[in-house]
């Protein structure tokens, strides 16, 4: 039996009900059993345990035989470019913690061999209870763009050792509550951090100028599309949540100074008639609280439209 990835996860979610599970990890030496009970061993256990899931249901599939890439399974054992499965897992209690792959191979991976965009990554969020008990609190099947962000200094969210780039991490895809970075949008936006990356890391300077023509070259040869690949400059800011929000903090300024200028201009409008009315009525003292007012109006309206100007240039640094 042949199924796609989307089947697949269909089949574990839907039909085998994987979410209402519960599992133990034990290991046997000798006459001595027991329970194991350190998270940081499910992880790995998860991807072979898939696999045993797999030939259980008679599912035919071909082993990658390079453990350093995606991905871990090629669904359709007759056609290695497509339907490719890779499996991860983390602690649903923590953020996840596994590699996607190695940038430095990656980068050549998708040039000569695009495909590599279409693998589905299967997700696995476990939980392990103090007694050993394993349950799977989410699974998730997504690509690789819908996992991946930016960093700080660096367009793709990296494992970096000694200024030495390393592997590609994944982003929280799965929470509206991120404090810094958003998740990219699509497989264009990736690319473009992609080819940002590729000229920022000292190993692959050198030749980040055809990368991105290589690229779309091969993509098109493979996919029959043109994409339209955007500027990085032109993006990031639109990932980078902590710009947004005081990009939204400052629209906010912004307009709460804009509606205070528009009351204090009424309020001398106001004062300024009043004022023409004490002037008509000829008492001296109705006119000179009058001009008082009307002044104090102003020195207000002056204040308040200095602090709209100053609000307007703070908005337009974004």
């Amino acid at each position: 039996m042949r199924l796609t990835a989307q089947q697949v996860y269909e089949k574990l979610v839907t039909e085998d009900k994987i979410l209402q599970l519960e599992g133990r990890i034990t290991f046997f030496l000798g006459d001595v059993s027991i329970i194991v009970k350190q998270r940081d061993v499910v992880g790995n256990i998860m991807q072979e345990w898939l696999q045993g899931w797999l030939d259980h249901n008679g599912i035919e599939y071909a082993p990658s035989e390079n453990t350093q890439m995606p991905p871990d399974f090629f669904l359709n054992p007759d056609d290695l470019t497509k339907n490719l499965l890779e499996v991860k897992a983390f602690n649903r209690n923590a953020g996840p913690g596994f590699d996607i792959a190695d940038f430095n191979v990656y980068q050549s991976e998708i040039i000569d061999k695009p495909y590599m965009l279409d693998v589905d990554y299967l997700i696995f969020g476990y939980d392990m209870s103090d007694d050993g008990v394993v349950t799977v609190k989410d699974v998730w099947l997504k690509k690789v763009w819908e996992i991946t962000r930016r960093m700080d200094n660096w367009p793709i969210n990296l494992q970096i050792k000694d200024n030495v780039v390393h592997k590609i991490r994944p982003g929280t895809w799965y929470s509206d509550d991120r404090a810094d970075f958003s998740i990219f949008e699509n497989l264009e936006d990736f690319i473009s951090a992609m080819e940002e990356t590729m000229f920022q890391n000292p190993k692959t300077h050198n030749i980040a100028g055809n990368w991105k023509s290589d690229f779309l070259r091969n993509y098109k040869d493979y996919k029959g599309v043109d994409l339209d690949i955007p500027r990085w400059n032109d993006i990031k800011d639109k990932y980078d949540l902590k710009t947004i929000r005081k990009k939204q903090k400052a629209l906010e300024k912004k307009e709460k100074a804009k509606s205070k200028q528009e009351q204090q201009n009424e309020r001398v409008k106001t004062l300024l008639i009043k004022l023409a009315e004490a002037k008509n009525s000829g008492n001296i003292k109705k006119i000179e609280k009058a001009e008082a007012d009307v002044l104090k109006a102003q020195e207000a309206l002056k204040k308040a439209e200095e602090n709209l100007a100053k609000a307007v240039e703070d908005y337009k640094k974004f």
